[in-house]
């Protein structure tokens, strides 16, 4: 099943502007891939049990989690019992309030660490996307006002319809904390399915969380596995490798990623490999004494033959080469 969904018909601050592309993975699991978009938003599976439903993740806006609420009615008529936020950035759980409004006896469920780091980050970073804003929104207008082509003042004025509905949204935050946290596992025994929650260590925060389906071969990872070049600037690039190699341990066929399509184990293995051949590279040279500049320089071609392909699938939404560069200086300033 596939079945494309927007949020433009949901009330709100403003009109909502997600669209998720609902498919079906195993008897009882979904996910909504979300569409690329300039306020990204993050996938979220669905887990159907025997007495309710696990969401995991909410997304970036309230609008946005409410279009998986509307979904969610061709799929169940099952109550949501359980919400997991796998990490702490805004994308993944700006969306959380929905639920409990939605379903007044749903528990939001994360790791301690995580718990920690939305206390402790994720609300000071609300009130910096209240602030920074208006001014994301100027500079957007102002290149709106100089694009020369029709395709880049179509491009820029989509840009800027999300940035200003998120600000709407944002500025309206009532942000939802998780009401229960666990320290390494957490295992919820339904009638029909076993559902682990699983912390393996440091990569894309210091608290990722996973989702394990044992008996449907299913892992559900966050932004520890994504379909691009992963954003490391909270990460821990020598710690991911170790964290992906347990996550390796377990048995499973199928991936749903924080963002991208849904893929098979073989994507762990490139993914793994582009984090363990990116921190080795960068290791290498700073310990040769190469700069940043130098081994933003050299990197970028040892690795190309390998990588770029696979990680271009988004061409320019979100590109190899970028996302390369700014995980080399997070790395460098980590190993040197």
């Amino acid at each position: 099943m596939s079945q494309l969904m927007d949020c433009c018909s949901h009330e709100g601050p403003t009109k909502g502007d997600a669209k998720f592309d609902f498919k079906k993975i195993a008897d009882g699991v979904h996910v909504a891939v979300a569409a690329p978009a300039y306020k990204v938003n993050c996938n979220t599976a669905i887990i159907e049990s025997d007495d309710g439903v696990v969401i995991v993740d909410t997304h970036s806006k309230p609008s946005a989690a409410r279009v998986i609420v509307e979904g969610l009615g061709d799929i169940t008529k099952k109550p949501v019992r359980y919400v997991v936020n796998t990490h702490f950035h805004w994308d993944h759980w700006h969306g959380n309030e929905v639920y409990p409004a939605a379903y007044p006896n749903a528990e939001i469920i994360t790791n301690q660490l995580t718990r920690e780091a939305m206390v402790r980050k994720g609300l000071k970073r609300i009130q910096d996307h209240v602030r920074q804003g208006p001014g994301e929104i100027a500079r957007l207008k102002a290149d709106l006002a100089a694009a020369g082509s029709a395709a880049d003042r179509a491009q820029l004025q989509a840009d800027l319809g999300h940035a200003e509905s998120y600000l709407a949204e944002v500025t309206a935050l009532r942000p939802a904390l998780p009401t229960m946290a666990f320290e390494r596992t957490m295992k919820l025994y339904r009638r029909d399915r076993e559902i682990h929650l699983l912390y393996l260590g440091r990569a894309h925060t210091e608290g990722d969380v996973f989702v394990y389906l044992p008996k449907e071969k299913v892992v559900v990872t966050g932004d520890a596995v994504i379909g691009w070049t992963p954003f490391m600037g909270d990460g821990y690039p020598e710690d991911w490798v170790t964290t992906l190699d347990r996550l390796a341990e377990l048995d499973f066929t199928q991936i749903i990623m924080g963002h991208g399509e849904p893929a098979g184990r073989d994507w762990l293995r490139t993914f793994r490999g582009y984090v363990h051949d990116m921190v080795e590279a960068v290791r290498e040279e700073a310990a040769r004494g190469a700069t940043l500049e130098e081994v933003q320089r050299r990197v970028p071609d040892r690795l190309a033959p390998t990588y770029e392909k696979p990680f271009s699938t988004y061409g320019d939404y979100r590109p190899w080469r970028a996302g390369l560069l700014r995980n080399i200086e997070r790395t460098y300033a980590m190993v040197s």
